[in-house]
C-alpha cells in the first residue's frame, strides 16, 4: 500500500463513519418495558393454562363421579330414567363455585 492508499482509506473511514452522538435511552428503556411486559404476558399466559387444565380435569373427575352415583341402584330413585336426573343441579353448583373462586382471584 501506498501513502495515497493509507490517506484514502482514512478518509474514506472517516467520511463514511456513522456520526457520534449520545445513546437514545428512552428508546432503550422502551425496547426494555415491551419485553418485560411480553415476559409478564408469556408467565401469566402459561399459569392460565395450566389452571385451566388442572380445572378442567377437576370438573371431567367429578361429572364422571356423578355420572358413576347416579347409576348407582341406591340412587336410582333420584337419578330417574336418563341417569342424569341428579346431575346437572351438582354440576350447575360446581360450576358456580369454579365461577366465584376465578373472580375472587383476578
Amino acid at each position: 500500500m501506498t501513502t495515497d492508499d493509507r490517506e484514502t482509506d482514512a478518509l474514506l473511514a472517516t467520511m463514511l463513519a456513522p456520526p457520534e452522538r449520545a445513546g437514545d435511552r428512552g428508546f432503550a428503556r422502551g425496547v426494555e418495558r415491551a419485553i418485560d411486559a411480553r415476559a409478564a404476558y408469556a408467565r401469566a399466559r402459561s399459569r392460565f393454562w395450566r389452571s385451566f387444565a388442572f380445572e378442567a380435569l377437576a370438573v371431567g373427575a367429578l361429572l364422571a363421579g356423578l355420572w358413576l352415583l347416579s347409576s348407582a341402584p341406591l340412587l336410582a330413585p333420584l337419578a330417574g330414567a336418563a341417569h342424569w336426573g341428579l346431575a346437572p343441579p351438582l354440576l350447575l353448583i360446581l360450576l358456580l363455585w369454579f365461577g366465584t373462586q376465578r373472580w375472587r382471584q383476578t
